[in-house]
């Protein structure tokens, strides 16, 4: 997979129902038309006070997209400050499903983080440069490709990848000035 397609022509027949359960299954059926390429794992869960769906995929489309997706089936909010979970009733959400927690997970295939470290060379230069094994196994954190002699901000190759990682896509390496 060169560049992630987005398919946002086909509008897909999601099925009415309430709860998590069914919005796991309205949230399948949107990210699978979305981002045919892309395998997703959408899990449901109902524990004491609550429910959750779980969303993982390797590499494909940023979290950002997904969360397009997803968080119309977000059932509301919690506040600390206060310690209130507060609800947001919607015809959509009574129609099609909410959950009162969903959490997005991607992760980075070793290619991938491949295609990263060489935008971001790209970009920065190589001094450092990590490989795809030391940036997965936490060791790019102490290690800089910007010369920080006249008191510039010190961004690690970890801050870098990371920031360049949220951006990205296979196939479209996205840097920018940090």
């Amino acid at each position: 997979m060169t560049n992630l397609q987005v398919n946002s022509t086909i509008k897909p027949k999601l099925v009415p129902g309430d709860g998590c359960v069914n919005a796991a299954k309205n949230i399948r059926i949107e990210l699978k038309a979305a981002f045919p390429a892309v395998k997703f794992s959408v899990r449901s869960e109902s524990f004491s006070m609550g429910n959750a769906i779980r969303i993982h995929w390797t590499d494909g489309p940023t979290t950002k997209q997904v969360k397009e997706i997803t968080d119309k089936y977000q059932a509301g909010s919690f506040d600390g400050m206060i310690d209130l979970y507060s609800y947001e009733h919607t015809d959509f959400k009574s129609t099609y499903g909410d959950a009162k927690y969903i959490t997005t997970s991607r992760e980075l295939s070793d290619s991938f983080r491949a295609e990263i470290i060489e935008g971001t060379v790209a970009k920065y230069g190589d001094q450092g440069k990590p490989t795809a094994e030391d940036w997965k196994m936490g060791r790019a954190w102490n290690v800089s490709p910007i010369n920080n002699t006249q008191g510039e901000r010190h961004w690690s190759w970890e801050s870098l990848l990371y920031r360049t990682s949220v951006h990205s896509v296979p196939g479209n390496i996205v840097t920018s000035d940090y």
